[in-house]
């Protein structure tokens, strides 16, 4: 999956950067992310503002972002305008949107 080799790329950078996550510590949510072939992955954030991406999904995810693989990976990779993604119907929000968008500029900045 290309979206999860992305993010999972912004993942390994912020945990190696102490700034960084000096600006996720206390963040504590778990973002679920779900393409069209029913593949899914989440992001978990630790109280110390490290990060953890995993195969599968949670129990009790934080938000649930649903679209297609390739939306997900542009809407990742700053391709695509998340917002844009999602009052278009490309992205599927379930769960809190202002956490979502708090994800989007935390992976901007890990650019």
């Amino acid at each position: 999956m290309k979206s999860y080799e992305i993010l999972k790329g912004y993942v390994e950078k912020l945990n190696s950067s102490e700034q960084a996550k000096k600006e996720t510590k206390g963040m504590k949510s778990v973002f679920q992310f779900k393409n069209e072939l029913g593949e899914s992955y989440y992001l978990q954030f630790k109280d110390d503002g490290s990060a953890e991406l995993i195969m599968g999904e949670h129990p009790s995810p934080s938000v649930v972002l649903t679209a297609k693989e390739e939306d997900l990976a542009g809407i990742i990779d700053g391709s695509i305008d998340g917002t844009k993604a999602f009052f278009t119907g490309k992205l599927k929000i379930k769960g809190d949107p202002f956490l979502a968008q708090k994800l989007v500029n935390v992976v901007k900045k890990l650019k």
